[in-house]
C-alpha cells in the first residue's frame, strides 16, 4: 500500500497566488482580497470543519448560535437560538451564526501566520438561506472567510470607512460612543462585487463596509482576528512589568495646583516618567513586552 502524504494547511500556501509579502504590503488593513483556492486546499479546510450539521455545530459552538435577520422591513435583528428554534429562524430567512467553534488547527495556523495569539482568533460558521443576507456594516475585526458550499455575493468598499475601527457598526443605526468622532457621514462606496463559490477565500479588513446576499443556501467559515491593539501589547505588558516595583505601586499624591505644598514633595511622577522612557528605549525590554503578551492565557 502506498502511503500518501499531504502538506498541512498553511496560510502561506493559501495566499501563494498573491504572495505573503504583497499581502501585508498591499492588502492587510488596506483593502479586500479574494482568491480561488485549489480543491485540495478547500478539502483541508472542510476536513477540519467537519460535517455541516446544525445540531452538531450548535452543540459545540462555545459562543452559542445567533439568528441574523435583515430585509426591507428589518434593518438588522439578532436573536439567540438553539437547535429547536434554528430551523424556524432559517424558514423566515435568518442567517445562522455558530460562534466560536473549536477549530484549533485553523486558529493556530492563522495566529502563527500573523504573529499573534490564537486566543484572539474566533472561528465561526454562517449558514445563510436562499434569498437572504446581511445589510451594510463594518466589523472591528480582520476577517478571513472561506466559502464552503453554495454561493454568496459580497459587495465591499474601496477602503476602510474607519481606519482601525474600535467597534462594529451597522449602517443606519445610532453610532455607538466608541465610534463618536470617527464617523462623519458614511455612505456605501462599493468598489468590488465578489461572487463567492466553494473554495473562494475573502479577506476583508477591519472597518471596511460590506454587505452580503445569497440566492441559494450557503455555508461559509469565518476566521476573525480582533480585540487586540498595540495599546494592549504595551499597556498590559507594562502593567505587569511595573507592578513588581514598589515605586510604581505607590499611592498617588501631590497632583494639581490646589493641594498642600508638602504633598507635592512625594510626587514621583517626573522620576517615573524618566524611568518609563528608559525602559521603552531598550530593545530587550520591548522584546519582553511582546513575550508577556504572547504568553498570557487569560483572554
Amino acid at each position: 500500500m502506498v502511503e500518501i502524504h499531504t502538506d498541512p494547511l498553511s496560510f502561506r500556501t493559501l495566499l501563494a497566488p498573491v504572495g505573503v509579502d504583497a499581502f501585508f504590503a498591499d492588502f492587510w488593513r488596506r483593502r479586500m482580497l479574494d482568491l480561488q483556492l485549489p480543491e485540495s486546499e478547500l478539502a483541508k479546510v472542510a476536513e477540519e470543519v467537519g460535517v455541516l450539521d446544525v445540531a452538531r455545530l450548535a452543540g459545540v459552538a462555545r459562543g452559542g448560535v445567533q439568528a441574523w435577520l435583515a430585509n426591507r422591513e428589518v434593518l438588522h435583528s439578532v436573536l439567540p437560538v438553539d437547535v429547536s428554534t434554528a430551523t424556524k429562524a432559517l424558514s423566515i430567512g435568518a442567517t445562522l451564526y455558530f460562534i466560536d467553534l473549536p477549530l484549533d488547527l485553523l486558529k493556530d495556523n492563522l495566529a502563527t501566520f500573523l504573529g499573534t495569539r490564537a486566543q484572539n482568533i474566533t472561528a465561526s460558521l454562517f449558514l445563510t438561506p436562499a434569498n437572504s443576507g446581511v445589510s451594510w456594516h463594518f466589523d472591528a475585526n480582520e476577517n478571513f472567510t472561506f466559502q464552503l458550499t453554495g454561493a454568496k455575493r459580497w459587495t465591499v468598499g474601496a477602503a476602510p470607512a474607519v481606519d482601525a475601527a474600535p467597534d462594529a457598526y451597522i449602517l443606519g443605526l445610532d453610532v455607538p460612543d466608541t465610534l463618536a468622532g470617527l464617523i462623519d457621514d458614511i455612505k456605501p462606496d462599493p468598489a468590488d462585487t465578489i461572487d463567492m463559490v466553494p473554495g473562494t477565500l475573502l479577506y476583508v479588513p477591519r472597518g471596511m463596509l460590506h454587505r452580503t446576499e445569497a440566492n441559494e443556501s450557503s455555508w461559509s467559515l469565518n476566521l476573525s482576528y480582533g480585540g487586540v491593539t498595540w495599546i494592549d501589547v504595551v499597556c498590559d505588558g507594562l502593567r505587569e512589568r511595573l507592578a513588581k516595583s514598589a515605586r510604581w505601586r505607590g499611592t498617588v499624591q501631590g497632583l494639581g495646583d490646589v493641594c498642600e505644598p508638602a504633598a507635592r514633595d512625594p510626587n514621583m511622577l517626573p522620576e517615573l516618567a524618566q524611568e518609563l522612557r528608559a525602559i521603552l528605549a531598550q530593545p530587550d525590554e520591548l522584546e519582553n513586552l511582546i513575550k508577556m503578551f504572547l504568553n498570557r492565557d487569560d483572554r
